[in-house]
């Protein structure tokens, strides 16, 4: 039986596969892996460096062509196709720390819960920066409620992210949404959806995903996210429209990690619009519309952002740039945001 499914997502990543698919081949554990390289509409030679590895792996590595359906799109046939016990997704320009696989593999066979969380690493290629992503439980090992993540929300939102969640794949399939395609930033939607519905949830101490950063062409840089800025607007309207067809209680712990996960997408929204974009008035509008849209569909997410958003508001008439506000994080002056839960 495959213990894990790993599944990348490949556009146009001929440069990266021989980085990512190597760091999965740990001889102890590689009859243990269901690689799956989603090959999505590329033009160069993702489909060739991957079928080289499926004809020296042939029991452990495929490959699926497709039709351009973008990060999403590959993602949601990549996680249909999944037979491993487990499924996480590692994105084709990122890898993981192999020598931790074999430990990894051991603990996911014995685990029964939804979701399994480990840490991860981000990568500065242009500075060469290593920054470690931990989760803090009381207890490693151990399986946890929604409702004790969220009264503990500090110690493992940090592993609640796309590159810290490992799915059980009877889960996924069972509860998990189709990711929006065409669209940057639908990683939110993996990292919540299906989890939200999870009633266990364990901590691993292992660093398992390295994930690189510092490219100016990468979706998260600063350019890239003014210039998508309506892909985040779609994923956001997302998390409302998901939200109110959760087969949850008003108060389950659940709604509340929508909520919360929401949140962060809002702040990144909001950093953009009105720390990024050059048109201050502008952003500032923008901003203002898009907390008015929260403030009546989903209110709980509104107001754990109102009072951030008005430090926005204030940094926006200032001038204030993004580079700027992030190292005034770690002033005194900034204490009482850094400290918040938002922006830790």
């Amino acid at each position: 039986m495959k213990v894990l499914s790993l599944i990348v997502p490949s556009y146009n990543s001929e440069q990266f596969l021989d980085k990512v698919i190597p760091s999965f081949l740990h001889p102890e554990v590689i009859d243990k892996l269901d690689i799956i390289v989603v090959n999505d509409g590329s033009k160069d030679a993702t489909p060739e460096i991957a079928k080289k590895y499926c004809d020296d792996y042939p029991d452990s590595v495929r490959l699926i062509n497709q039709e351009n359906k973008g990060h999403g799109g590959a993602l949601n046939t990549g996680c249909a196709a999944a037979v491993g016990k487990y499924l996480k997704v590692v994105d084709a320009d990122d890898w993981v720390e192999t020598e931790n696989l074999p430990a990894f593999i051991s603990l996911l066979e014995d685990c029964v819960s939804d979701v399994v969380l480990t840490h991860h690493h981000t990568v500065d290629i242009s500075s060469g920066e290593i920054k470690k992503w931990k989760s803090y439980p009381e207890q490693f090992g151990r399986s946890y409620t929604m409702e004790e993540i969220m009264g503990q929300w500090k110690n493992f939102d940090r592993s609640l992210t796309f590159h810290g969640i490992t799915y059980s794949t009877e889960f996924y399939h069972r509860n998990g949404i189709q990711l929006s395609e065409h669209v940057f930033y639908e990683d939110h939607e993996f990292a919540t959806f299906p989890c939200c519905m999870a009633k266990s949830i364990t901590p691993f101490d292992l660093f398992i995903y390295d994930y690189r950063i510092g490219d100016v062409q990468q979706s998260v840089s600063n350019e890239n996210q003014l210039r998508r800025i309506g892909h985040t607007e779609t994923v956001l309207r997302r998390f409302v429209r998901e939200y109110y067809n959760l087969p949850l209680e008003k108060d389950d712990a659940g709604r509340s990690y929508v909520c919360m996960k929401a949140q962060g997408l809002l702040m990144s929204y909001l950093t953009t619009v009105m720390l990024v974009h050059p048109d201050r008035k502008q952003g500032r509008m923008m901003g203002a519309r898009m907390m008015d849209y929260f403030k009546e569909n989903l209110p709980d997410t509104w107001e754990l952002s109102f009072k951030q958003y008005q430090a926005f508001r204030i940094m926006n008439v200032l001038s204030i740039q993004k580079q700027t506000f992030e190292s005034m994080l770690h002033s005194r002056v900034f204490n009482w945001l850094r400290h918040s839960r938002d922006f830790e």
